[in-house]
């Protein structure tokens, strides 16, 4: 996702939280408030969205030298289904959710293109199977285990931060964009869709962006400065969109917002404070801020503190890396 020390999106990537595992038993039919809710959870990244530093000998071997997912599916031309599908279906398998849940792992963060949602005109990501895996995967992890499956939009289209998981290198286009909002709220409601006919909508939630930023200076990347005011009102603006499409279906179905690395306290004024939202945030030393080995610790725990914000929203940590 960034920089190869950056590994909070690698498979099976540790999340911020505790909790006690489930136990096996029928899928529960309680939706869950995360207000209350602890979860102890990993991404499953590499799977449905491809990195170049999570699998460096896969990556070498298909990507013909491309730095995102969009340059290794143009590189292979018609090899891109193919080579995809193969790593879809070997990946993350059964044999993996069962190793987590003996970790008292409850909650799986499952990131995603569009693609996996929408076929955009233009666009070098591969449309194929991805929902049947998911399917798949959430659907024995939920019977067997219990676990929480988290949907996660990981791009969205014309690209939502510059880097290969909003899209594509360079791709700031999805702000400010009203033919990339359409498109976006298809792949909303196509993830919708999929959670609502799922069997199991109790279980999900649904993850409509990451890491919203529209500053180019990398520098400010996992600071508040990493996105504008006006990028933020986009982004609150298209969060209502996908709230009231969401409501209408299941409005017990929560919805997860990647806050942009600008805190809950900022967005909370925004939202009424019913409405069935958590906040992602991502917490990352590196880059401008200054961290070294002798202060971490300090920046950890100032981080832990500032993340409550205001409390109107419960809070998720579901990336983090030092």
């Amino acid at each position: 996702m960034l920089p190869p020390l950056l590994t909070s999106l690698a498979a099976l990537s540790t999340l911020l939280g505790q909790s006690v595992a489930l136990p096996p038993g029928a899928p529960s039919t309680k939706y869950i408030d995360w207000r209350n809710f602890k979860a102890n959870g990993v991404n499953l990244g590499g799977w449905l969205v491809q990195e170049s530093f999570i699998d460096t000998a896969w990556w070498n071997a298909n990507s013909g030298g491309a730095t995102d997912e969009w340059g290794l599916c143009a590189n292979l031309g018609s090899r891109c289904g193919p080579v995809l599908e193969k790593r879809y279906a070997s990946w993350i398998t059964c044999a993996d959710i069962d190793k987590l849940a003996s970790a008292n792992i409850n909650v799986l963060r499952i990131p995603t293109t569009y693609a996996a949602w929408i076929r955009l005109p233009g666009s070098q990501l591969y449309s194929g199977n991805q929902q049947k895996y998911l399917r798949d995967i959430a659907t024995y992890a939920i019977k067997k285990y219990n676990m929480h499956i988290i949907v996660d939009i990981h791009s969205l289209p014309g690209g939502v931060n510059g880097q290969g998981i909003g899209e594509a290198d360079g791709h700031y286009g999805w702000f400010h964009n009203q033919t990339a909002l359409t498109y976006s709220y298809k792949a909303v409601d196509a993830v919708i869709n999929f959670v609502q006919t799922s069997g199991f909508p109790s279980h999900f939630t649904i993850a409509p962006i990451n890491e919203p930023v529209d500053n180019h200076d990398f520098s400010a990347f996992g600071s508040p400065f990493a996105l504008s005011d006006s990028g933020a009102a986009w982004l609150t603006n298209f969060t209502h969109g996908v709230l009231d499409r969401v409501g209408k279906v299941n409005k017990q179905i929560p919805v997860m917002l990647q806050d942009g690395f600008k805190g809950e306290k900022y967005f909370s004024q925004f939202f009424d404070k019913k409405e069935n939202l958590v906040f992602d945030i991502h917490s990352y030393y590196f880059a401008g801020r200054g961290v070294s080995s002798a202060n971490v610790t300090a920046f950890e725990c100032t981080d832990a503190k500032d993340a409550a914000g205001d409390g109107r929203f419960p809070i998720f940590v579901g990336e983090w890396s030092i």
